[in-house]
């Protein structure tokens, strides 16, 4: 119990709240896709792309709570940037979203063009650094880098996989 308590790598009710904030974005992507008459395939590929679109966007509200809020020794770590920076063409282009009354071909264009050409951006960057922070270094270098904590792990996880940030994309803006 003791050892749980003094684990500063933990998941913390702040990180929660970034999450949540995370799955208000996706929200605010999906609404237009949600329909009454989905079949259950349908319905499966939104709860993945909501899940997926969630988990994205949560990074750049948690890097903010873990770096200004409660300032820790040797964060941010690569995974941890690697995170806000895939979250942001989601944040964007939902507060584009919301803020820009939707429904007109113009608008829908040009939000679909944002949003995909933010991905392409943030994908070859994320793919950049993983090739110079995994292939390019010695195994015990690249050992380091997949380290605690969670965030870490999971930025890294999530620009790995960046190929599927553009398929959620084409999902999203079709």
């Amino acid at each position: 119990m003791i050892d749980r308590m003094n684990d500063e790598d933990g998941f913390r009710v702040l990180d929660g709240v970034a999450l949540v904030m995370g799955a208000a974005v996706a929200s605010v992507h999906l609404r237009e896709i949600i329909r009454d008459n989905l079949t259950g395939f349908g319905w499966t590929l939104v709860w993945c792309t909501f899940t997926w679109v969630s988990l994205t966007a949560t990074g750049p509200f948690l890097f903010v709570v873990r770096r200004f809020a409660r300032q820790k020794p040797g964060y941010p770590r690569v995974g941890d940037g690697l995170w806000a920076l895939l979250g942001s063409p989601w944040l964007v282009s939902a507060l584009l979203r919301s803020t820009i009354g939707d429904g007109t071909s113009a608008y829908d264009a040009s939000f679909a063009t944002g949003l995909i050409v933010g991905l392409a951006i943030v994908s070859l960057i994320a793919l950049w650094v993983i090739w110079t922070t995994w292939v390019t270094v010695s195994p015990e270098q690249a050992a380091r880098t997949a380290s605690m904590p969670w965030t870490n792990r999971v930025g890294l996880m999530l620009a790995v996989a960046w190929p599927v940030q553009c398929g959620i994309g084409l999902v999203v803006i079709s």
